[in-house]
């Protein structure tokens, strides 16, 4: 979403104070933009709210930083390890910026990088292996940049090493879908100078040993999700049919390499989604103007909701037994209240106020609390703030709000997609991280303590537009 970028008069406080307060705010601290990044450490759980425990880490943290280029650090920034070093942002003959980043399960790190140059363009996917190794090649393209990464959750079949990776890139006929099989993560793909290395000018990713890209979809819009084994893919592609008669719905079978199409129309929805436990999975089909979220697989089809021309966005618990889900009709940008759909009883309840303007949810680790952003429309600025709802306590909490940078609202806009394979909770289900932008138009990323005092403010972490936690 486009915003003009002025800073915020001191006249505007009163008004930012009456919408929180308004959005149901339960901190009385100021937006993030209004304060200083705390100089304190992260605040320690109280024995006034419930006792949350984890037996996990929260795991690293990547982010793009202020320079460009892509950093890994842990909760308490004791450690902070550059992955890479040669981005140059400001460069007059040139540009060379990393805009996505995406972590494997078992903790590889996938970058896309954007190089700009005598009005020309080239994108690339680079993977770590580890944080502080040196990145490697696996795909890159002329005049089109990097959408979304997507890795799979398991490695593949023909080799324990073996770890694939799907990624969304432009193409002349509209996006492209490719997938990388990638057997061991150890050789050096930069130059001397510190340079990427661009084998050839061709659209085509170079061949590599150990290295297989492969183009297997082209479409718009394109979304898609991995089965829990990795060995198909669950692809929604065109919109909904009533809108585009090109739309459908199908699966991609990756030892075969053929794409079996689906006989339910899509209606208005995004990315499908399957089920953590491997037999259910999730999308919208639509008879006339009647969108239906239904869970297809090997038990009998059934339907968790249905609204007319309404689209929906839903996320599975990461336990499978439940559902989370919004709606919203064409005319309005933001969703109504979330409900959560209990498999075991078939039975939906709201977990939201309806006055919230619901931009996205997301499961915590454990399946215990679903976090959700809201938005709050304040002058001149869209602002949102992070809430927490635990489902067995009944207990909603609200943390500071933040006017969001422009990666953090690209990721929003498209949270169900993101949801799947990006983590904005910590492993261990503590902190929520966020990137915002202050009235220097300066991205900082900050991390919320859910498990701290009420009123406790978010801590800082770096100047940067970006951030996601590892999956452990």
């Amino acid at each position: 979403m486009m915003h003009e970028k002025k800073g915020f008069r001191l006249q505007w406080l009163i008004p930012v104070l009456f919408m929180l307060i308004l959005a149901g705010c339960q901190a009385a601290e100021l937006p993030s933009e209004l304060v200083s990044p705390p100089a304190t450490p992260a605040p320690q759980p109280t024995a006034t709210l419930p006792s949350y425990e984890s037996n996990r880490e929260p795991g690293w943290l990547a982010y793009i930083g202020a320079d460009g280029n892509v950093y890994v650090t842990t909760s308490n920034r004791s450690v902070t390890i550059p992955v890479t070093t040669n981005a140059t942002k400001d460069a007059e003959n040139g540009r060379l910026v990393y805009q996505r980043i995406a972590w494997s399960p078992d903790g590889q790190l996938a970058v896309a990088a954007l190089e700009r140059s005598d009005n020309k363009l080239h994108s690339a996917v680079l993977v770590v292996a580890t944080p502080g190794d040196i990145p490697r090649l696996v795909g890159q393209s002329d005049g089109h940049f990097v959408i979304y990464m997507y890795w799979s959750p398991q490695p593949c079949d023909i080799s324990p090493k073996c770890r694939r990776l799907a990624y969304l890139v432009g193409h002349d006929q509209g996006v492209a879908m490719r997938l990388v099989e990638i057997d061991g993560i150890s050789s050096k793909q930069l130059t001397e100078d510190g340079q990427l290395r661009f084998a050839s000018t061709q659209a085509e990713p170079p061949t590599q040993k150990g290295v297989n890209n492969t183009q297997i979809g082209v479409g718009r819009p394109f979304y898609f999700g991995w089965s829990p084994d990795g060995r198909k893919l669950l692809w929604h592609v065109g919109g909904a049919k009533r809108i585009n008669p090109g739309a459908f719905l199908g699966i991609y079978d990756l030892s075969a390499g053929k794409l079996e199409m689906l006989p339910a129309k899509p209606g208005l929805f995004l990315a499908p989604a399957w089920s953590p436990q491997g037999d259910q999975w999730l999308a919208v089909t639509a008879e006339d103007k009647i969108d239906q979220l239904q869970s297809f697989g090997q038990e009998e089809r059934f339907t968790v909701a249905s609204g007319e021309d309404s689209q929906f966005v839903f996320e599975w618990s990461p336990t499978g037994d439940k559902i989370a889900y919004a709606m919203r009709d064409g005319s309005i940008p933001f969703y109504d209240a979330i409900h959560v759909y209990d498999l075991k009883t078939g039975e939906s309840r709201r977990i939201t106020e309806r006055s919230f303007r619901i931009r996205g949810f997301y499961w915590s680790p454990d399946g215990e609390r679903i976090a959700y952003l809201i938005h709050m429309q304040l002058p001149r600025a869209e602002w949102m703030q992070w809430r927490t709802y635990d489902l067995e306590r009944g207990l909603d909490r609200g943390f500071t709000a933040f006017h969001p940078s422009s990666e953090m609202r690209f990721m929003v806009d498209n949270f169900n997609q993101y949801a799947q394979s990006h983590r904005f909770w910590s492993a261990d289900g503590r902190y929520l991280v966020y990137a915002d932008e202050d009235p220097r138009f300066v991205e900082r990323i900050w991390l919320v303590d859910t498990w701290a005092e009420k009123g406790s403010e978010p801590f800082f972490v770096a100047e940067g537009g970006v951030a996601v936690w590892s999956w452990h």
